[in-house]
Order: structure tokens, then sequence, then C-alpha cells
């Protein structure tokens, strides 16, 4: 499934100049999803979804009433629902107070405000490197 919409200019984060400034998807509450999500740009979710989130570049908003239980894959994450399952994010997490993250984060950088959740593991990425071969590789060997 791909979903788009019209364009609003809605964004919760702050970010550098790559971040993506158009709201483009918008999953309401009532909504559940089992399977792909795709997206570009900013997808919005205050819906429950199953399955994969992928994005390139995009930056995902689960919003407080969003639960989701999902691989995700995508250029930011900002958590201040639910999410069950493995985040990976090239540029950053971010998990508001009323956000709960129950899984391991792959980021290069992290923030966790007072009063959220997060069990599980953070593994730091080198935003530079190819973060596939972190994942699946393991610890890298010691350089003396």
């Amino acid at each position: 499934m791909k979903f788009g919409g019209g364009k609003s200019t809605t964004y919760m984060g702050g970010g550098g100049s790559d971040s993506p400034t158009d709201l483009r998807s918008f999953l309401g509450e009532g909504t559940d999803i089992n399977g792909e999500v795709k997206f570009s740009e900013i997808m919005r979710v205050d819906a429950s979804i199953s399955g994969t989130i992928t994005s390139d570049h995009g930056s995902l908003l689960i919003m407080e009433k969003g639960r989701i239980k999902a691989t995700i894959q995508a250029g930011t994450v900002e958590v201040s629902g639910i999410v069950e399952g493995t985040i990976t994010a090239k540029s950053s997490v971010r998990i508001h107070s009323t956000g709960r993250v129950y899984g391991d984060i792959y980021t290069p950088a992290l923030t966790i405000e007072q009063g959220a959740i997060f069990d599980g593991k953070c593994h730091m990425l080198d935003g530079g490197k190819d973060q596939t071969a972190k994942k699946s590789g393991g610890a890298e060997p010691a350089k003396h």
C-alpha cells in the first residue's frame, strides 16, 4: 500500500534542512492496517498498524493515539504513542514524554524525554556508514 494525500505544512519536530516539511499522509484514529506501509515526506499516525513501515528519508510521527506493532525504517521517527518492534532511523529517534517503545532502536541520535518508556537496546549508528552491515554483522572487532 502506498498512502498519499493533500499537502499541509504541519511538522512536530525540529530538524536539519534535510528534514521533510510537508505532511503528505495521515492515518487517523479508528484505522487498523495490517501489512506494509510505504511513505515519503511526513506521515502522521493516530491509527493502529501491524507489519512494516518504510520510507527512504521521510519522517514518521506516531501520535498519542498511535499503536504500532511493526518493523519501522525511516529517516526520522518521533514517538508519542506506543511502538512494539524494531526502529531504524537514518537521522534520529525522539521518544516524547507520552511515548512508549518496546524494542530495539538503530539510529545515530536518540532523544528520550522525561516520562517516556524505552524497553530495549539502542544501537548508535554512524550516519555515514552502511546501517545494514552493522545490524546484521553485530559488533565490529576492536582495532589495535
